[in-house]
C-alpha cells in the first residue's frame, strides 16, 4: 500500500502507441524491479515508473536507468 501513496513517479518517454507504451513500461518495471503506469496525455502515452514515496528514491531510479539503461528521465509529481 506504501507504494501507491507515492508522490514522485520517473518518466522515461512519451510515445504516440499505448501498446507500445505498455510493452516498454512493462520491460523497465521487470528489469528495475519497480512498479510503473502508463498515463494518456492527449495524444500520447507517457511511460512512468514508480510512483516513490521520496525525491531521493525516485533520483535514485533515474541514476540506475542512467547508467543501466543509459536512459534520459525526469522526475515528475505523481498525477
Amino acid at each position: 500500500a506504501a507504494a501507491a501513496s507515492g508522490r514522485f513517479v520517473v518518466q522515461v518517454g512519451a510515445v504516440s502507441d499505448q501498446t507500445r507504451a505498455q510493452q516498454y513500461q512493462q520491460r523497465l518495471s521487470q528489469q528495475f524491479s519497480v512498479p510503473g503506469r502508463v498515463i494518456q496525455n492527449g495524444a500520447v502515452w507517457r511511460i512512468q515508473l514508480g510512483p516513490f514515496a521520496s525525491k531521493a528514491e525516485a533520483s535514485a531510479l533515474q541514476q540506475r536507468l542512467q547508467t543501466e539503461a543509459q536512459l534520459q528521465s525526469f522526475i515528475a509529481s505523481a498525477q
